[in-house]
């Protein structure tokens, strides 16, 4: 065997070194790489099945066999690995979404704080009387509790208490001062759509049904110079004190403002309608004296309200 059989053997060997060391690298580089491999589960139940090309607090990138698809974070219920951990659309780490808007809250809780008007008539008319105002703009407080099923759409109750101030009527009653006031609870179911679903400021509208509790109360005396005629006498008399179960239907617009330095608490305001259907209320044996059976009391009732809410 001569020198030169022997530098092509030596350099053949040394070749096949090199080929079988960079193919060795390339191996455990390819291992040291990230599998984005993965599938993506949707909230609405869809699922998309590719290799993931990049995550970020808006939006998820990934490449199916149909090609690339971009997906809004907010519409990611997780993303499944190859190794089969759940995770959500994800950005170094760093979660694509927190719930730390009134848009990812699924519960609110809110107290509510304001004033109610009365914008309905009771009638005295069968015994030859007018009519006046079924009571006086008085305060409101109420609570609610909402469960979110969209980032717009809620749904829940409504408990709400309000008192109707005294009026002043003398016309009323012919010869006579009289006042009518009184009190409604209100429950009634509701749901709430928000018109912009933006972040910081968002109006809404709400619409609900439910029951009042309502009662009425009428008190009257006679003006100076007259008097009772079955006792001479001027004192207050009661003509209406009754409760009555009724329906209850409300529509209301309201803008929640959701800063975010509040954290979980919301801060709004609400202002709209509620109407109460017709319902009598039985006259006091003072009132049947005057030949007054009952006095019919439907009520419609602007309500006007700030709302604090807390969220989770």
């Amino acid at each position: 065997m001569t020198s030169t059989q022997l530098d092509l053997r030596s350099g053949g060997a040394t070749l096949g070194y090199m080929r079988t060391t960079i193919a060795f690298l390339l191996l455990l580089f390819a291992a040291a790489l990230p599998s984005r491999a993965a599938v993506v589960l949707l909230k609405d139940g869809g699922r998309l099945e590719g290799s993931i090309v990049s995550s970020t607090t808006k939006e998820v990138v990934i490449q199916t066999a149909a090609g690339s698809r971009r997906i809004e974070a907010e519409r990611v219920q997780s993303i499944e690995y190859d190794s089969g951990t759940k995770l959500p659309p994800q950005a170094d780490a760093a979660p694509a979404w927190a719930p730390d808007s009134a848009k990812d809250a699924k519960n609110l809780f809110s107290l509510g704080l304001g004033l109610a008007g009365p914008l309905s008539d009771v009638n005295f008319g069968v015994i030859g009387g007018g009519s006046a105002s079924n009571g006086d703009i008085g305060p409101l407080i109420g609570m609610r509790y909402l469960r979110a099923f969209s980032s717009r759409v809620a749904a829940g109750f409504d408990l709400d208490y309000f008192h109707r101030g005294a009026t002043d009527s003398p016309g009323l009653l012919p010869m006579a001062d009289a006042s009518v006031r009184g009190d409604n609870l209100l429950f009634m179911g509701i749901a709430r759509w928000f018109i912009l679903d933006t972040k910081s400021v968002r109006p809404y509208l709400l619409g609900g049904v439910g029951m009042s509790r309502s009662s009425t109360r009428i008190d009257a005396s006679p003006i100076p110079g007259f008097a009772w005629t079955d006792t001479n006498t001027d004192e207050v008399r009661r003509l209406v004190d009754d409760t009555a179960w009724a329906f209850a239907s409300t529509a209301r617009l309201g803008v929640d403002f959701d800063w975010e330095f509040a954290g979980p608490s919301v801060f709004g305001l609400e202002a709209g309608w509620t109407g109460i259907s017709n319902r009598r209320y039985a006259a006091t044996r003072s009132g049947r004296d005057l030949g007054l059976d009952s006095v019919s009391g439907p009520l419609n009732v602007f309500m006007l309200a700030a709302r604090w809410s807390w969220r989770w």
